[in-house]
């Protein structure tokens, strides 16, 4: 009975007290902004923005995207095939994440855009422009990958509607290009060429953007002119060490200057790390070795008087890391390289179950090799092969805090380079930013006889970017680009000799005049003598990544890409 009258009392209290609790309930929380009135001034924009920052980390297993797409070309492996050897449909995962997280990052850019205009005159112009430039060329960098992995897509540039969810419509890639090069000139209006915070945008990173763009759509003298506004004005160079680049002791100093861009971790949050480390290192070392170089890789590195391993008189085949440019070295780990990696100075070897460890006291032991008899070791999964870069530091893998670079100077140079070379445009200052890369690396200078040789300077671009930025997420795009993925997909994926005492004969690069062109070495006369892994497939709709068939349930008005 009590039980009742309680309850009846607090109806009675209810029912009265309705029209009062209406006007409680529209008052807006005190502790926090609420969604109708966000953005009302400069800490709030910045909030905003700091999440659309957080949207361009995309990561598969706590791995930056970027890194994994070279395992989907013709230098790199993962443990498992996936998309590099070309049989997946439509419903596979990465397709899907990489469009959820590109437009993740869209809808989250164009949140801020509309909803921080009613704070306009509560922030100081300067800084209002500069935060709406950032988030424009983030929303830019997410239509790059959307343009180039998918071709047409959804232009989308305001908060929708739900009545809009699902009828959205593909544009062309080329407005999806015009729309880019648009966002990057005007946003960059209102950048420094300095980042005003690590890992923040800049004016640098802007028209590095708008080249990285048109050097993609072959729109060649408009990459040329905005790589050459980075190069004459934004002060950056390149670092002294290249190695430096990939250890998180040799970025603190250089960020803001080569490196333009990057995936920032930071000790002041627990959950920032990368297993990046973890999933190349040695088993030897406590590491799990997932992802793997391929023998194309380590024969595009030339050796020590600037001539490929089929042309160079320095080129031992019983000796393959000797006389070698020095970025082979501190980008892939050969067999009887001493590494260091998870805090631990080893001589690398797949051919041996046991290989020497330094010791805390300065002396060496022999112990047990995982990277021999592990299943999923760079012996029996891989082909003979480890990362270096990114890998060989100090860092403890499993909470490593080495920041993934986005973008760097020497692709800008690199950039200004291919674009001035596709122009015909073969002046000193494309040797000079040539020069810059190779001479960081201890490579000399362009042969005189081939500066005006628009083919073998294109020969030479090409086989500069593959080596300086492997393992950056570049490949994909330029095997792409260069119209060669059809030539360098198919076939078996080839490592090292499967006897050390039975070292094969330098390859073939003359196979064709476009095997030349490209650098693509012949292993048909010496697969009994490698390792080898899958065989790989290629047909031509693998230019394009298929449109999700989840994004096409939910959207019928969504076309798929030609031959998925």
């Amino acid at each position: 009975m009590r039980k009742l009258f309680y309850s009846i009392i607090g109806c009675t209290f209810f029912l009265a007290g309705m029209s009062g609790c209406n006007k409680f309930l529209d008052r807006q929380p005190l502790s926090a902004p609420a969604t109708g009135t966000f953005l009302n001034n400069e800490n709030e924009i910045n909030v905003s923005l700091t999440a659309v920052y957080g949207s361009v980390k995309w990561e598969f297993g706590t791995v930056p995207y970027q890194s994994g797409t070279d395992g989907w070309t013709d230098i790199a492996i993962l443990r498992a095939n996936e998309l590099g050897e070309g049989t997946f449909d439509t419903y596979n995962t990465h397709p899907q994440t990489i469009w959820k997280f590109a437009y993740t990052t869209i809808q989250r850019a164009n949140t801020m855009l509309d909803g921080m205009v009613k704070a306009k005159p509560n922030v100081t112009p300067a800084i209002y422009s500069r935060m709406e430039a950032e988030a424009r060329v983030l929303r830019a960098w997410a239509y790059f990958y959307l343009a180039f992995m998918f071709g047409d897509a959804p232009l989308i540039t305001k908060p929708l509607q739900p009545s809009e969810f699902y009828n959205q419509l593909r544009t062309p890639k080329q407005d999806i290009v015009k729309f880019i090069y648009n966002e990057l000139d005007e946003a960059a209006k209102s950048l420094d060429w300095a980042p005003s915070v690590r890992g923040r945008v800049s004016k640098s990173l802007a028209l590095g953007l708008k080249a990285r763009t048109a050097l993609n759509n072959k729109d060649y003298a408009v990459a040329a002119d905005a790589a050459k506004l980075v190069i004459d004005n934004a002060g950056l160079s390149l670092n002294p060490r290249f190695q430096d680049l990939f250890t998180r002791s040799g970025q603190k100093p250089n960020a803001g200057n080569e490196i333009m861009f990057e995936i920032f971790y930071t000790d002041a949050l627990a959950s920032s790390f990368t297993y990046l480390p973890l999933g190349n290192a040695s088993r030897a070392a406590g590491g799990q070795s997932g992802r793997f170089p391929t023998q194309r890789l380590v024969d595009m590195f030339e050796c020590t008087d600037g001539k490929r391993i089929d042309e160079s008189t320095k080129y031992d085949p019983l000796h393959p890391s000797k006389n070698r440019d020095l970025r082979l070295k501190y980008t892939v780990s050969l067999p009887g390289d001493t590494l260091m990696m998870n805090n631990t100075t080893f001589v690398y070897d797949i051919y041996s179950d046991k290989t020497s460890f330094k010791n805390a006291d300065g002396t060496w032991s022999v112990k047990g090799n995982a990277d021999y008899d592990n299943a999923f070791g760079p012996n029996k999964s891989g082909v003979g092969y480890l990362w270096t870069k990114y890998t060989m530091t100090d860092e403890n893998v499993f909470l490593s805090r080495v920041s993934f670079i986005l973008m760097r100077y020497a692709e800008v140079l690199l950039t200004y380079a291919e674009a001035k070379i596709e122009l015909g445009q073969l002046d000193g200052t494309v040797t000079a930013a040539i020069n810059k890369v190779r001479q960081r690396a201890g490579q000399p200078p362009v042969a005189t006889e081939i500066q005006g040789n628009q083919l073998e300077m294109r020969k030479l671009i090409r086989r500069e970017r593959t080596v300086e930025l492997a393992i950056e997420g570049f490949r994909w795009f330029d095997i792409r680009r260069w119209n060669v993925a059809s030539l360098v997909m198919p076939g078996k994926v080839v490592g090292i000799a499967l006897n050390p005492a039975a070292m094969p004969p330098v390859p073939n690069f003359k196979t064709t005049a476009e095997t030349d062109l490209n650098s693509i070495p012949d292993y048909s006369g010496q697969l009994d003598l490698r390792k080898t892994r899958e065989t790989r497939f290629w047909t031509d709709k693998l230019m394009l990544m298929p449109v999700p068939q989840s994004e096409r349930d939910i959207n019928r008005g969504l076309t798929q890409n030609t031959g998925w």
